[in-house]
């Protein structure tokens, strides 16, 4: 990498370092792109050059966070755990890890998660790769006889993804609840749902 891409790559680090600064501090409503050039030591014509739009900026703060997160989740599962185990092991870690930031990461899914697809492309990367990782999980289990073979994979996937962004948005909306509650609520769901799914309980 010659000077000059490390340069950039340095203007976009200390940017998106900027952005989840003052985003923790002040929230997105207040947080301009003229305040993150400030803060980053640069111009607001600059994040123009590195980010498209006030969206994307934040979009990728988020998805670096969560892309770290991610791939430390999945190496740090156990093996030779049940379905149970293996459906609660990321939504635990992710709850977290957002936790630890509520306010910053409230900010940056409020400004992203509700954009359309094509205005943020890598959160519905994230999202499919999540999709298939559960749909993964699903079809072993087809295969090991635990769940019922006339179960659509790609169905369920989606009904417990759509139960984590659900607890997701307690998370936020509800400041008082712990990770450990909010864990068993989930699991309490997690549980009933899979009652349907399975071939006999496990």
């Amino acid at each position: 990498m010659n000077r000059r891409a490390v340069s950039k790559e340095e203007t976009r680090r200390l940017i998106l370092n900027a952005t989840r600064k003052l985003l923790a501090k002040k929230g997105g409503e207040d947080c301009t792109l003229k305040d993150i050039a400030i803060e980053a030591g640069t111009s607001p014509a600059s994040i123009v050059v590195h980010f498209k739009s006030r969206t994307s900026l934040l979009e990728e703060a988020l998805y670096i966070d969560i892309e770290n997160t991610l791939s430390k989740l999945r190496d740090s599962l156990p093996e030779n755990v049940s379905l149970r185990e293996r459906l609660m092991h990321m939504p635990n870690g992710f709850f977290s890890f957002y936790s630890k930031k509520r306010h910053l990461y409230k900010s940056l899914l409020r400004s992203t998660i509700f954009e359309p697809q094509n205005e943020t492309p890598y959160m519905t990367k994230q999202s499919e790769k999540y999709v298939q990782y559960l749909l993964s999980i699903i079809d072993e289990e087809k295969r090991k006889g635990i769940v019922r073979e006339d179960i659509d994979s790609r169905i369920a996937a989606a009904s417990l993804f759509s139960l984590y962004l659900g607890m997701l948005v307690t998370l936020f909306r509800t400041p008082e609840l712990s990770v450990k509650m909010l864990t068993q609520i989930y699991a309490s769901m997690v549980d009933q749902y899979l009652r349907g799914i399975l071939i006999t309980e496990r």
